[in-house]
Protein backbone atom coordinates (compact mmCIF):
# COMPACT_ATOMS: atom_id res chain seq x y z
CA UNK A 1 0.00 0.00 0.00
CA UNK A 2 2.97 2.78 0.90
CA UNK A 3 4.31 1.50 -2.51
CA UNK A 4 1.39 2.30 -4.26
CA UNK A 5 0.82 5.74 -2.72
CA UNK A 6 4.28 6.85 -3.20
CA UNK A 7 3.95 5.33 -6.96
CA UNK A 8 1.43 7.85 -7.47
CA UNK A 9 2.32 10.74 -5.72
CA UNK A 10 5.51 10.23 -7.54
CA UNK A 11 4.17 10.74 -11.16
CA UNK A 12 2.83 14.44 -9.61
CA UNK A 13 5.86 16.93 -8.72
CA UNK A 14 5.75 20.93 -8.15
CA UNK A 15 9.03 23.02 -6.27
CA UNK A 16 9.85 26.34 -6.41
CA UNK A 17 13.33 27.98 -5.20
CA UNK A 18 14.81 31.20 -5.51
CA UNK A 19 17.16 31.24 -8.52
CA UNK A 20 21.05 31.04 -7.83
CA UNK A 21 21.58 34.68 -8.42
CA UNK A 22 18.91 36.01 -6.26
CA UNK A 23 20.05 33.75 -3.21
CA UNK A 24 22.54 35.48 -1.45
CA UNK A 25 21.66 38.82 -3.17
CA UNK A 26 20.37 41.70 -0.79
CA UNK A 27 16.54 42.24 -1.88
CA UNK A 28 15.12 45.91 -1.43
CA UNK A 29 11.80 47.01 -2.10
CA UNK A 30 11.13 47.01 -6.00
CA UNK A 31 14.44 44.60 -6.97
CA UNK A 32 13.92 42.13 -9.43
CA UNK A 33 14.54 38.24 -8.35
CA UNK A 34 14.25 34.91 -10.58
CA UNK A 35 11.93 31.93 -8.86
CA UNK A 36 12.35 28.92 -10.25
CA UNK A 37 9.47 26.46 -10.52
CA UNK A 38 10.18 22.87 -12.00
CA UNK A 39 6.74 20.85 -12.27
CA UNK A 40 7.09 16.87 -12.93
CA UNK A 41 3.65 14.97 -14.59
CA UNK A 42 3.14 12.44 -16.80
CA UNK A 43 2.89 13.58 -20.53
CA UNK A 44 -0.21 12.42 -21.08
CA UNK A 45 -2.07 15.02 -19.26
CA UNK A 46 -2.51 18.72 -20.16
CA UNK A 47 -1.11 21.47 -17.74
CA UNK A 48 -2.54 24.42 -17.40
CA UNK A 49 -0.64 28.24 -17.03
CA UNK A 50 0.75 28.39 -13.38
CA UNK A 51 -2.00 30.85 -11.16
CA UNK A 52 -1.79 32.45 -8.09
CA UNK A 53 -5.28 32.71 -5.71
CA UNK A 54 -3.26 36.31 -3.88
CA UNK A 55 -0.22 38.13 -4.97
CA UNK A 56 0.36 40.39 -2.53
CA UNK A 57 2.63 42.15 -1.44
CA UNK A 58 4.43 40.73 -5.15
CA UNK A 59 4.30 41.84 -8.80
CA UNK A 60 5.36 39.22 -11.98
CA UNK A 61 7.48 41.03 -14.26
CA UNK A 62 7.98 38.16 -16.50
CA UNK A 63 7.74 34.77 -17.26
CA UNK A 64 9.66 32.03 -19.34
CA UNK A 65 8.35 28.57 -20.25
CA UNK A 66 9.98 25.57 -21.42
CA UNK A 67 9.26 21.69 -21.45
CA UNK A 68 11.32 18.67 -21.74
CA UNK A 69 9.72 15.53 -22.49
CA UNK A 70 11.37 12.08 -20.93
CA UNK A 71 10.54 8.61 -20.40
CA UNK A 72 6.98 9.35 -20.11
CA UNK A 73 7.08 12.45 -17.93
CA UNK A 74 6.61 16.11 -18.94
CA UNK A 75 8.80 18.13 -17.23
CA UNK A 76 8.05 21.91 -17.40
CA UNK A 77 10.17 25.09 -16.40
CA UNK A 78 8.83 28.29 -15.27
CA UNK A 79 10.91 31.45 -14.51
CA UNK A 80 9.57 34.28 -13.11
CA UNK A 81 11.17 37.52 -12.70
CA UNK A 82 9.12 39.06 -9.42
CA UNK A 83 9.40 42.20 -7.21
CA UNK A 84 8.15 42.86 -3.89
CA UNK A 85 6.65 45.83 -2.49
CA UNK A 86 7.38 45.59 1.16
CA UNK A 87 9.36 44.93 3.49
CA UNK A 88 10.63 41.86 5.85
CA UNK A 89 10.51 38.36 6.10
CA UNK A 90 8.14 37.18 3.33
CA UNK A 91 6.82 34.09 1.82
CA UNK A 92 5.88 33.83 -1.94
CA UNK A 93 2.82 31.96 -2.31
CA UNK A 94 2.47 28.80 -3.73
CA UNK A 95 2.27 28.50 -7.44
CA UNK A 96 -1.32 26.38 -8.59
CA UNK A 97 -1.76 24.50 -11.86
CA UNK A 98 -4.58 22.40 -13.17
CA UNK A 99 -4.20 18.91 -14.80
CA UNK A 100 -6.29 17.64 -16.74
CA UNK A 101 -6.80 14.20 -18.64
CA UNK A 102 -10.44 13.69 -19.75
CA UNK A 103 -13.44 14.47 -17.79
CA UNK A 104 -11.31 14.77 -14.62
CA UNK A 105 -9.14 17.78 -13.01
CA UNK A 106 -6.82 17.52 -10.22
CA UNK A 107 -5.17 20.75 -8.68
CA UNK A 108 -0.84 20.65 -7.59
CA UNK A 109 0.74 23.41 -6.08
CA UNK A 110 4.63 24.37 -5.15
CA UNK A 111 5.94 25.45 -1.87
CA UNK A 112 6.18 28.57 -0.60
CA UNK A 113 9.32 30.43 -0.68
CA UNK A 114 11.06 32.34 1.75
CA UNK A 115 12.46 35.61 0.62
CA UNK A 116 13.75 38.22 2.75
CA UNK A 117 13.70 42.28 1.65
CA UNK A 118 15.38 44.99 3.46
CA UNK A 119 14.24 48.52 3.34
CA UNK A 120 18.05 49.88 2.11
CA UNK A 121 17.38 51.95 -1.14
CA UNK A 122 17.95 50.41 -4.12
CA UNK A 123 21.59 51.46 -6.19
CA UNK A 124 21.37 54.43 -7.92
CA UNK A 125 18.17 55.27 -6.35
CA UNK A 126 18.64 59.11 -4.94
CA UNK A 127 19.26 60.09 -1.10
CA UNK A 128 15.81 61.93 0.70
CA UNK A 129 16.85 65.73 -0.35
CA UNK A 130 18.01 68.18 2.84
CA UNK A 131 15.12 69.87 4.86
CA UNK A 132 14.79 74.06 3.30
CA UNK A 133 15.99 76.00 5.73
CA UNK A 134 13.28 77.88 7.80
CA UNK A 135 11.31 80.46 6.62
CA UNK A 136 11.62 83.77 8.29
CA UNK A 137 8.00 84.89 9.86
CA UNK A 138 5.52 86.54 9.22
CA UNK A 139 4.05 84.21 7.34
CA UNK A 140 0.59 83.14 5.59
CA UNK A 141 1.32 79.99 4.12
CA UNK A 142 1.10 77.73 7.46
CA UNK A 143 -2.42 79.42 8.26
CA UNK A 144 -3.48 78.70 4.72
CA UNK A 145 -2.33 74.91 5.01
CA UNK A 146 -3.97 74.58 7.94
CA UNK A 147 -7.33 76.17 6.65
CA UNK A 148 -6.94 73.75 4.02
CA UNK A 149 -6.49 70.89 6.44
CA UNK A 150 -9.44 71.99 8.38
CA UNK A 151 -11.73 72.40 5.39
CA UNK A 152 -9.96 68.71 4.19
CA UNK A 153 -10.74 67.47 7.63
CA UNK A 154 -14.26 68.42 7.74
CA UNK A 155 -15.27 67.26 4.10
CA UNK A 156 -13.51 63.74 4.77
CA UNK A 157 -15.82 63.41 8.22
CA UNK A 158 -18.85 64.30 6.29
CA UNK A 159 -18.34 62.37 3.51
CA UNK A 160 -17.47 58.92 5.82
CA UNK A 161 -20.41 59.52 7.93
CA UNK A 162 -22.56 59.75 4.61
CA UNK A 163 -21.37 56.96 3.06
CA UNK A 164 -21.43 54.78 5.85
CA UNK A 165 -25.06 55.91 6.32
CA UNK A 166 -25.60 55.38 2.99
CA UNK A 167 -23.87 51.45 2.71
CA UNK A 168 -26.04 50.72 5.90
CA UNK A 169 -29.12 51.45 4.16
CA UNK A 170 -28.08 49.33 0.91
CA UNK A 171 -27.11 46.35 3.14
CA UNK A 172 -30.61 46.72 5.19
CA UNK A 173 -32.28 46.87 1.66
CA UNK A 174 -30.01 43.73 0.23
CA UNK A 175 -31.01 41.74 3.72
CA UNK A 176 -34.60 42.10 2.55
CA UNK A 177 -33.87 39.94 -0.58
CA UNK A 178 -32.96 36.16 -0.05
CA UNK A 179 -29.56 35.49 -1.30
CA UNK A 180 -31.00 32.71 -3.96
CA UNK A 181 -33.06 35.65 -5.33
CA UNK A 182 -29.98 38.02 -5.52
CA UNK A 183 -28.14 35.03 -7.12
CA UNK A 184 -30.49 34.40 -9.23
CA UNK A 185 -30.58 37.93 -10.55
CA UNK A 186 -27.03 38.46 -10.87
CA UNK A 187 -26.84 35.53 -13.22
CA UNK A 188 -29.73 37.69 -15.28
CA UNK A 189 -27.34 40.71 -15.53
CA UNK A 190 -24.90 38.65 -16.39
CA UNK A 191 -26.11 37.35 -19.41
CA UNK A 192 -27.35 40.99 -20.42
CA UNK A 193 -23.90 42.06 -20.59
CA UNK A 194 -23.19 39.61 -23.38
CA UNK A 195 -19.82 38.87 -22.63
CA UNK A 196 -19.50 35.79 -24.86
CA UNK A 197 -20.60 37.97 -28.01
CA UNK A 198 -17.72 39.86 -27.17
CA UNK A 199 -15.46 37.12 -26.58
CA UNK A 200 -15.01 37.98 -23.09
CA UNK A 201 -15.26 34.04 -22.06
CA UNK A 202 -12.95 34.06 -19.05
CA UNK A 203 -15.08 37.18 -17.55
CA UNK A 204 -18.03 35.45 -18.20
CA UNK A 205 -17.07 32.34 -16.64
CA UNK A 206 -15.24 34.43 -14.10
CA UNK A 207 -18.45 36.13 -12.91
CA UNK A 208 -20.53 33.05 -13.14
CA UNK A 209 -18.54 31.53 -10.50
CA UNK A 210 -17.86 34.33 -7.96
CA UNK A 211 -22.21 34.86 -7.85
CA UNK A 212 -21.86 31.25 -7.19
CA UNK A 213 -19.50 30.93 -4.43
CA UNK A 214 -21.21 34.12 -2.45
CA UNK A 215 -24.77 32.22 -2.78
CA UNK A 216 -23.06 29.47 -1.30
CA UNK A 217 -21.73 31.21 1.35
CA UNK A 218 -24.12 32.86 2.28
CA UNK A 219 -26.80 30.30 2.30
CA UNK A 220 -24.39 27.30 3.84
CA UNK A 221 -22.18 29.55 5.81
CA UNK A 222 -18.69 28.79 4.97
CA UNK A 223 -15.93 30.82 3.24
CA UNK A 224 -17.02 29.50 -0.21
CA UNK A 225 -15.52 33.25 -1.71
CA UNK A 226 -11.49 32.36 -0.38
CA UNK A 227 -11.91 28.95 -1.52
CA UNK A 228 -10.67 26.81 -4.49
CA UNK A 229 -12.67 24.56 -6.21
CA UNK A 230 -11.35 21.68 -4.26
CA UNK A 231 -11.63 23.21 -0.90
CA UNK A 232 -15.44 24.39 -1.91
CA UNK A 233 -16.03 20.56 -2.36
CA UNK A 234 -14.37 19.05 0.90
CA UNK A 235 -16.32 21.93 2.67
CA UNK A 236 -19.77 21.03 1.58
CA UNK A 237 -19.16 17.36 1.97
CA UNK A 238 -18.18 17.90 5.60
CA UNK A 239 -21.16 20.00 6.02
CA UNK A 240 -23.42 17.46 4.04
CA UNK A 241 -24.62 20.04 1.12
CA UNK A 242 -26.56 18.08 -1.16
CA UNK A 243 -26.30 18.46 -5.08
CA UNK A 244 -22.39 19.47 -3.87
CA UNK A 245 -20.99 16.90 -7.10
CA UNK A 246 -23.01 18.77 -9.23
CA UNK A 247 -21.83 21.96 -8.12
CA UNK A 248 -18.05 20.54 -8.31
CA UNK A 249 -18.94 20.35 -12.07
CA UNK A 250 -19.70 23.79 -12.74
CA UNK A 251 -16.46 25.02 -11.20
CA UNK A 252 -14.62 22.59 -12.44
CA UNK A 253 -15.56 22.95 -15.75
CA UNK A 254 -15.22 27.00 -15.12
CA UNK A 255 -11.80 26.88 -14.36
CA UNK A 256 -10.74 24.34 -17.66
CA UNK A 257 -12.07 27.68 -18.86
CA UNK A 258 -10.23 30.60 -16.85
CA UNK A 259 -6.87 28.99 -16.91
CA UNK A 260 -6.56 26.10 -19.29
CA UNK A 261 -7.03 27.92 -22.18
CA UNK A 262 -10.57 26.04 -22.80
CA UNK A 263 -12.88 27.54 -25.59
CA UNK A 264 -16.59 25.65 -24.47
CA UNK A 265 -18.92 25.80 -27.46
CA UNK A 266 -22.19 27.79 -26.87
CA UNK A 267 -24.54 25.38 -26.27
CA UNK A 268 -22.00 23.38 -23.70
CA UNK A 269 -22.50 27.26 -21.82
CA UNK A 270 -26.10 27.31 -21.95
CA UNK A 271 -26.14 24.16 -20.26
CA UNK A 272 -24.07 25.56 -17.80
CA UNK A 273 -26.03 28.27 -16.95
CA UNK A 274 -28.71 26.83 -16.74
CA UNK A 275 -27.24 24.02 -14.60
CA UNK A 276 -25.99 27.09 -12.00
CA UNK A 277 -29.98 28.45 -11.58
CA UNK A 278 -31.55 25.08 -11.51
CA UNK A 279 -28.95 23.50 -8.40
CA UNK A 280 -29.55 27.39 -6.90
CA UNK A 281 -33.26 26.71 -6.95
CA UNK A 282 -33.16 22.86 -5.90
CA UNK A 283 -31.32 24.37 -2.68
CA UNK A 284 -33.66 26.82 -1.34
CA UNK A 285 -34.81 26.27 1.81
CA UNK A 286 -38.23 24.35 1.51
CA UNK A 287 -39.90 26.37 4.46
CA UNK A 288 -39.36 29.74 2.26
CA UNK A 289 -39.65 28.61 -1.14
CA UNK A 290 -39.25 30.12 -4.55
CA UNK A 291 -41.69 32.90 -4.52
CA UNK A 292 -39.21 34.31 -2.06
Amino acid sequence: MILLLWFIFSQFEAKADLAKGSINKKLTIGDPFEILIEVSIPANKNISEPFIDSIEPFAIIKQKHKIIQEKGKAKHSYRLQVSAFNIGELKFPPVKFLLREGSKTDTIQTNPVDIKITGTLPQGMKDINDIKEMIDFPNPLPVIILIIVICAGVIAFLGIKFYKKLKQKRILTEEKIPCWTRALNAIDSLLKEDFIKKGMIKKFYYTLTEILKRYLEERFQFPAVEQTTTEIFHSMKSLKIPLREDFQHIFSYADMVKYAKFIPPQDATDSIVNKAKELILKTVPEDKGEKE
